[in-house]
């Protein structure tokens, strides 16, 4: 039973996290559509 619950546990936050990096790089997406630019933490990406 334990180890089930740490299976789905890690599988749900392995999941979460490409949830999380999934809606960034949409944000940037469309910030990138308004934009030509746009600097996040010192990265410059250019469209």
């Amino acid at each position: 039973m334990e180890t089930t619950f740490k299976i789905l546990f890690s599988f749900a936050v392995f999941l979460f996290c490409f949830v999380i990096i999934g809606l960034f790089l949409l944000a940037i997406k469309i910030i990138l559509l308004f934009t030509d630019h746009v600097s996040v933490m010192g990265v410059l990406m250019t469209s």
